[in-house]
Order: structure tokens, then C-alpha cells, then sequence
């Protein structure tokens, strides 16, 4: 620590455990403090620092379960014999191993001769190091060589990383240790590079507020990799910001960087409540989503109308219903862009889930829905989106939450141990499963996933068990184990006025799945009779809001319905935008021109508007459009968005981070939606056919010579 050196006085007494383990709250950790005072005023105003960055860390409890409880010397240790009695008494090395243990030790440190580096207390002569010091790397073996699966020490002491070689005589010792456990080791100054002041509590803060917002780790935990990147991000930040040259903190055990350790809890993480079980979390709406629409029946004058998502298109919901109920067979739900396919599913999902339909937030509206459009309880097995997978996510995607796993007998091609494991889960002896499978057509090879990832499934309607191909003449016969039921969404290239059936100039995917199931039941989104759907959205969408009291909301939806048509994202575009802007708003002529170009005409009447939440109209459709060139299942925050949004700005985005707030938080977010991958939130378009539309907004656009979108 780069402060002066001199006499010290004693510290006023801490709550300490004094080692005892058994006081360790179930589910949290022990923090083990040794601050190394000096004595001086500088040095107990850095430490002062550190502690409440520590604090912020690993002292306060995170969202779910207790923190982590320190443990510390009564006094500041003046000479080594007042570690090792600390060390010794507070049970370091005997902590269970269920509790994740981090120590902290900060104060003045030093290298010898012989490179060996030592704890300087104040005690210590320089000139006797081997008799007064305290070697760090004792400090550091007492946490490593305890019983915790999860050990995280950090040294913020003058010349800390020469440690190096004596971690590494270290760590031959702990090999065995080392393959059941968690052992990391950071330090903040490199060789004769002393440490400032409050420079690491200034780190450590940063990384904190970065981990906290844009990083948006969904995990409880962080990996080490994760952990010293945002350090170093951080270190960049502050750097820049202050023209300082503060050194990055040096990770100095490289074992397991990438698995996540219960010493680093995630700042950013925030467990949401699910609305339906994990194996249909995919398909069903957000709890938010719901939440919204709950709450928008309770305040209704029909007691028994309880919202959108339960009402109206209900011959589709009835069909749907009744497929549900039957023998193992196969559905294309299929319509043009938009139609509200993944909202017939979405809300079959959701309906037929136990913990939805049990939850007391959610019993009355399961309650007041018509009996023919609500699935029994159970009858969805597993709900997924094809979105940007290949034919091997997505059977892995569903064989591992139907509770399959591949089969190690299954060769040396994952895409078959996989597809062995599945049949081997079919085969034995249970009850129907049903699958449903959202935007086929948007996987990264369809007709790959119907043959590597569907057919097999499919092939359970027989008593032969999966096949490569189901003829349209096969005999039904009861399965041998279980029967599967298939649903599969897709889109089609052109409206229809029928229910069933593929229609002339259709792609070339639906008549691929016609092909290779044979027998197939079709159910289309984008009938006659949908402008009336769309109406009756739209009505419920302005239905009790203040500003619409005593409206005409039956004529007014009935304007949007004709404008957009259909387009249920249009839809609620334009409704989302009438709740806002109110009744005056159907007074604009250049917002109900804008209105009969669909998507993009809707998208340039809210930038217009991207000022009142404190973005230029070029910074947000930036940061939108970068969110439609995203691969996988959208971008995330990070540093990675912004940079994205940078490139189609052509110039830097200033306080981007911030701008994403207000994106996130005003007008234009409901033109995204947000989905997990490798355990971040990531975010994309909330509609392909607008992923389009924002991919090719400069060739076309609003006011510039751009389609209306509303044929996807």
C-alpha cells in the first residue's frame, strides 16, 4: 500500500465469529478480512474504501440467500505471530465444504532478494524479513488447502504478483485438491509497481455497476473469466475517464476459469419468477406479459372476459384444444408473417401448464376461459423455437427437456448419439408426449431439423417406432412406448381462406413437411374472418385505459384493423401508440398515412418521438437495427451492442450504455424481445418480419420509398 508508515493504535472491535463454522448462514460463504494497517490516516481512508466495495460484493445479500459473513482479527495484526493466531483461530483451514470461503488481505507488501514476497506489517524490519515478515504465500495456502469446494483470495498489497512462482511450487501441492475445488488467487500490482491508495475499491466498483446493468449474466454466479473481465473492462473505463494508469488486477491460478464459483455472486442477477415449468418456458409469454394482460382484464367491465391472450380467435384455440386431446399425430399451425402463430402456441403452452393453471395470480383466468380452448393440464410436453438453431440444437433442445440423454453407444456423430438417446427415451413404456415446435422456418436449416430432429419423432405414431420416412398410407397402430403428438409452426409465403391444407405457390418447407409426415393436420392463422381478430386485439389493448374513456374503441380498432391488415405486430404497434398518444392521435394525417404502411411507417412515427426518451432518432434505430444482424438468438448488451449500434451509426455512440437504458425502458422496446443464451440476455427483434424491415431500412424505410411490412 503506498501510504506512509507508522504507529498504530488498536481498531475498535468487529463482530467476529472467531472461526466457529457452525455460525455460517445455510447457503452463504465466509469472508476472511486481514487488514494490514499502518497506522496512518491515508491508509485507514483506503482501506475505509475497500471495505465498502468488499461490502457491496460479498457482505450484502444477494437477491436470493445470505451473504457472505465476515471474519477478522479483533485488533490489527502488528507483527506475524498476530496472523498466524488469527489464522489459527478463525478455523480458515478447516471451513466445510460447502461454504464458499473468500479472503481479502491488503497492506504493504514486499519483495526480497530472492523473490519471495512478504506481508509487511508493522512489526516488520525491512532488514529481517525472514524473522518479522510473514510470507504471503502462507496467508494464501491456509484458504487454498481448507476443505471449501470454492476459494477466492485476493491480495492488494505493493508488488503482490511476484507471488507468481511460489503459487506455482504451490499448486503442484494442491493438484489433487485442485480437480474437486475451485482455487483462485487475484492480485492488483505487478512486480515493483506499488499499490494506490483506493485504486482496486475504485475497480472494483466499476465492475460492479458494469456486472449489475449491461453485462446481464443470468446466473447467480460469476465464472473467474467473467469476474476479470469486467475488471479489466473497469481498469479501461476509469482510465479513460480520468486519464489515470491504474494496473488490471492479474488472475494467478489458471485452473477453471470458466466455471461459475459461489465466491463471485453475480451483482446483475435478478431470479424471475416463471410463469410455466422450464420444458415450456420457450414458447410461453414472460410473466411481465402476463402480468400486464391480468391486469388489464381486472379492470374490465365483464368480469368474465379475463384479457387477450385468454379470448377471442377462439375456432383456432378450439382446434388446437382438440389436437391436444387426441392420438399421436402431427399439426402445422402455418399463416403469413405475423398472423399470431406464436401466439395460438404460446398461449396453449401456457394454459396447459400445472404451475400456471395452480397459481392463485392465475386461477380466474384459466377459470373464465371458454372450456373448448383450454388443453388439460400436462397435455404440452415441451415447447421450443427453431429460431437460428441447426438440425442438432434443436433435437438436443428437445430430447434433453424431454429428459433424454445421448447415448454413448450411439457412434462417434453427436447428431446420432443424440437421436439413440431419444429413441431409446420413446421406447420405454410412458405416457403421450406432446412437442411443440415454434418457427420452423426461421431455423438455420429447416428441412434439416424435419429430418434429423421431427421425423423421428413423428415416427412414434406407429408401432414400428422411429422412422426415416411415414408414408401417407400407414396403418395406425398402438405405439410401442410412448406416443408422440407434434406441433410444429411455420410460416407461409401468402394468405389463405382455409383452414387446412398447403395452397398453391406455397414454399418449399411446407410441402417438405407434407412429404415426410405423410398425415398431417393443418391449422391456418391467416383465415377469413382475422381482420376481426385483430379488431377485437386492438380493442382490448385500449379497453380501460383513461384517456380512451367513453371512445368509440369499436370503430377506432376497426380503423387500425383495416389499415393494417393481417398483421397482428402492426397491430399492436399502432395500439401501443394510440394508448400513448391518445385519441388526438387519429386527428393526424401523417400518422394515419404512416399507419397504412405497416411496420416501417409505425417504426418512423415512434423515432420520431425516440427524443422523449432522451435518444437521437439515428442513436435508436441503430441500436434496433443491430439487434436484426445479431446471430443465434439475439446480441447481447455488453460491450457488444453498442459496438454494433457504433458501426451502423458510422460514428461513436456516446454514453451508450445509457442509451440502452432509455431503449429498453421507453417507447421502442416493445419492438424487441429478449431471450438467454450461454447464461446472457440476449435481445433481437420481436418479430422476424421486423427483423427484415430493420435490415434493410436503408434501401426502403419511412419516407423513403420503403413497402409496408405488413406482408412479412
Amino acid at each position: 500500500m503506498n501510504g506512509q508508515r507508522g504507529d498504530i493504535g488498536l481498531a475498535e472491535p468487529t463482530s467476529a465469529l472467531e472461526g466457529d463454522e457452525d455460525h455460517f448462514e445455510p447457503g452463504g460463504g465466509a469472508l476472511f478480512l486481514l487488514l494490514l494497517e499502518d497506522g496512518t490516516e491515508e491508509m485507514r481512508a483506503a482501506i475505509d474504501e475497500q471495505m465498502d466495495a468488499v461490502a457491496a460484493w460479498w457482505v450484502k445479500a444477494p437477491p436470493e440467500g445470505p451473504g457472505f459473513t465476515k471474519v477478522e482479527p479483533e485488533y490489527p495484526p502488528a507483527g506475524r505471530h498476530d496472523v498466524e493466531r488469527f489464522l489459527a483461530g478463525s478455523h480458515i483451514r478447516e471451513v466445510e465444504a460447502d461454504v464458499p470461503l473468500v479472503l481479502y488481505v491488503t497492506g504493504h507488501g514486499i519483495t526480497s532478494a530472492a523473490s519471495t514476497h512478504y506481508a509487511v506489517l508493522r512489526n516488520t524490519s525491512t532488514e529481517r524479513l525472514l524473522a518479522t515478515g510473514l510470507r504471503t504465500s502462507e496467508i494464501i495456502a491456509a484458504a487454498l488447502d481448507s476443505l471449501s469446494r470454492d476459494v477466492l483470495v485476493i491480495v492488494n498489497m505493493c508488488e503482490s504478483s511476484d507471488i507468481g512462482s511460489e503459487l506455482l511450487a504451490m499448486e503442484r501441492e494442491l493438484t489433487q485438491r485442485a480437480e474437486s475445488a475451485t482455487l483462485h488467487v487475484l492480485t492488483t500490482a505487478g512486480p515493483k509497481r506499488k499499490v494506490l491508495g483506493g485504486a482496486f475499491a475504485a475497480i472494483l466498483r466499476e465492475a460492479y455497476e458494469l456486472l449489475s446493468s449491461s453485462e446481464e449474466i443470468t446466473r447467480p454466479f460469476l465464472t473467474m473469466e467473467e469476474f476479470s473481465a469486467a475488471l479489466r473492462q473497469a481498469t479501461r473505463a476509469i482510465n479513460a475517464r480520468e486519464s489515470r494508469k491504474l494496473e488490471q488486477p492479474r488472475v494467478m491460478l489458471p485452473g477453471k476459469q470458466d466455471v461459475p464459483t459461489a465466491t463471485l455472486p453475480n451483482p446483475g442477477y435478478r431470479p424471475a419468477p416463471a410463469a410455466v415449468e422450464p420444458g415450456r418456458q420457450e414458447l410461453a409469454p414472460t410473466l411481465e406479459h402476463l402480468d400486464y394482460w391480468l391486469e388489464k382484464a381486472s379492470g374490465r367491465p365483464n368480469a368474465t372476459d379475463a384479457g387477450w391472450y385468454f379470448s377471442g380467435r377462439r375456432p383456432l384455440n378450439e382446434r388446437l384444444t382438440s389436437f391436444l386431446h387426441g392420438p399421436a399425430a402431427v399439426m402445422v399451425v402455418t399463416g403469413i408473417a405475423a398472423s399470431g402463430k406464436s401466439a395460438i402456441l404460446g398461449r396453449a403452452v401456457t394454459l396447459s401448464d400445472e404451475s400456471f393453471r395452480r397459481s392463485r395470480r392465475f386461477e380466474a383466468a384459466v377459470r373464465h376461459c371458454p372450456a373448448e380452448t383450454v388443453p388439460g393440464e400436462g397435455s404440452v410436453t415441451v415447447a421450443v423455437t427453431a429460431h437460428n438453431r441447426d438440425p442438432l440444437d434443436l433435437l438436443r433442445a428437445i430430447a434433453g427437456k424431454l429428459g433424454a440423454r445421448a447415448d454413448p453407444g450411439g457412434g462417434t456423430d453427436a447428431l446420432r448419439r443424440w437421436q439413440a438417446g431419444l429413441r431409446l427415451f420413446l421406447r420405454t413404456p410412458g405416457p403421450m408426449v406432446t412437442v411443440v415446435v415454434d418457427s420452423l422456418d426461421e431455423a438455420n436449416d429447416p428441412m434439416g431439423c424435419v429430418h434429423n430432429a421431427l421425423v423421428p419423432l413423428a415416427g412414434h405414431r406407429t408401432a414400428e417406432g422411429p422412422l426415416d420416412h411415414v408414408p401417407p398410407q400407414t396403418t395406425r397402430a398402438k405405439p410401442k412406448g410412448r406416443g408422440v403428438r407434434l406441433v410444429i409452426a411455420v410460416r407461409s409465403s401468402s394468405p389463405a381462406d382455409e383452414t387446412s391444407g398447403v395452397q398453391d405457390g406455397e414454399h418449399e418447407l411446407l410441402t417438405g413437411l407434407e412429404a415426410s409426415f405423410g398425415e398431417v393436420t393443418f391449422l391456418r392463422t391467416d383465415r377469413t374472418g382475422m381482420r376481426e381478430d385483430i379488431a377485437a386485439y386492438v380493442r382490448a389493448l385500449l379497453d380501460g385505459e383513461a384517456a380512451w374513456q367513453g371512445q368509440d374503441l369499436d370503430g377506432v380498432s376497426q380503423v387500425v384493423a383495416a389499415a393494417v391488415g393481417r398483421s397482428f405486430l402492426d397491430a399492436r404497434v399502432a395500439a401501443e401508440q394510440l394508448r400513448t398518444g391518445g385519441p388526438s392521435l387519429l386527428k393526424d394525417a401523417r400518422w394515419l398515412g404512416r399507419l397504412n404502411t405497416g411496420t416501417v411507417g409505425l417504426l418512423a412515427a415512434d423515432l420520431d418521438r425516440a427524443a422523449e426518451d432522451g435518444l437521437g432518432a439515428d442513436e435508436a434505430l441503430a441500436l434496433l437495427r443491430a439487434t436484426a444482424f445479431g446471430l443465434g438468438r439475439g446480441i447481447p448488451w455488453g460491450e457488444v451492442w453498442p459496438a454494433m449500434a457504433a458501426v451502423l451509426l458510422e460514428r461513436p455512440l456516446q454514453e451508450a450504455d445509457e442509451k440502452i437504458r432509455n431503449l429498453l425502458g421507453g417507447r421502442l422496446a416493445g419492438y424487441l424481445t429478449h431471450d438467454t443464451e450461454d447464461d446472457r440476455r440476449v435481445y433481437r427483434p420481436a418479430h422476424d418480419s421486423l427483423a427484415a424491415v430493420l435490415r434493410r431500412w436503408p434501401a426502403g424505410g419511412a419516407d423513403r420509398g420503403g413497402g409496408s411490412g405488413n406482408d412479412g
